[in-house]
């Protein structure tokens, strides 16, 4: 995938190179990188001038930093001057210099690169096109998943525990598989001190509130997620665009999902609800969604 060219990718390219390669548009380990947060702080923080350290870097900017549950950077970032005259940069994550202006010094291009350089005379500005596909970081990843789908298809149906992000990246790119015509707004949404986890759009143009559970549900934690949803409904009811509430949890608890659809009822109009299963039987493959309907006496599926 390597080019000739001298500037990073723009967003579509970036998002046309996903589509070649059948991934999602945005790098799906991002949140769980090691190499995202330490591009963020030597660009923005170091190279930036912001003279914080890596530690209050963490605590000011509320980055995530749990090496030991994250993926480890392969590849060391690292920046460099040369006589004042050209500063160079090394193994970014391109997701960081393409998305997040914020962490970029303002000599540099917002592209995604992996690494660039900056000469101060001629004020010219080189990069090395990068895609996240090209990480070492993600490759690691994309193998281990691998691994693992093949490890998971032999055990049972009732021993399998889904990664809620493995669920939550699936419908980033599928997100139709719920309803057709369904579209992708936003995921991982900040609303008050909570993050929703995928904002989508049904074909009236009505917004969809989608909160996504991928482990089996207690009665305890079914409370606290209609509380949460109920949260959720409330602060956005106020805007212009109606809203719908989508929840996705696993399969074979069908008690447990009529407590979250009846617990629901007092706080958000019953038709604004809707409950789906998911099989995760077929994890590496693809996901089967299945919605459910309910009776308001016998509470039977259809």
């Amino acid at each position: 995938m390597k080019t000739e060219r001298t500037t990073g990718y723009t967003k579509n390219e970036y998002y046309e190179l996903s589509e070649k390669q059948g991934l999602p548009k945005r790098c799906p380990i991002l949140r769980d990188c090691c190499r995202a947060v330490e591009t963020r702080y030597e660009m923005g923080m170091n190279l930036g001038g912001a003279g914080l350290s890596f530690d209050e870097f963490l605590h000011v900017k509320g980055q995530r930093w749990d090496p030991e549950n994250m993926i480890k950077s392969v590849e060391t970032v690292s920046w460099t001057f040369t006589h004042d005259v050209a500063t160079f940069v090394e193994n970014a994550c391109p997701e960081v210099t393409l998305f997040e202006p914020d962490y970029l010094p303002s000599h540099f291009r917002q592209s995604a690169f992996g690494s660039a350089s900056w000469w101060k005379e001629s004020r010219r500005f080189e990069a090395e096109a990068k895609h996240y596909s090209e990480c070492a970081e993600f490759s690691q990843y994309r193998f281990q998943t691998t691994q693992n789908a093949t490890q998971i298809r032999r055990l049972s149906h009732a021993s399998l525990r889904i990664p809620e992000r493995a669920l939550e990246d699936y419908l980033i790119t599928n997100i139709s598989a719920l309803e057709p015509g369904l579209t992708l707004v936003e995921n991982q949404k900040r609303i008050g001190k909570w993050r929703v986890d995928i904002v989508a759009a049904d074909q009236l143009g009505r917004n969809v509130l989608v909160e996504l559970k991928s482990k089996p549900l207690s009665r305890d934690n079914i409370d606290r997620l209609n509380g949460q949803v109920s949260r959720y409904y409330h602060l956005l009811k106020g805007d212009a665009n109606h809203w719908r509430v989508f929840i996705v949890v696993p399969t074979g608890s069908r008690d447990l999902t009529d407590n979250i659809y009846h617990g629901l009822k007092p706080w958000i109009d019953s038709s604004e609800v809707v409950v789906f299963e998911f099989d995760y039987s077929l994890y590496g493959q693809q996901f089967v969604f299945n919605r459910i309907a309910f009776a308001e006496t016998d509470r039977s599926s259809t």
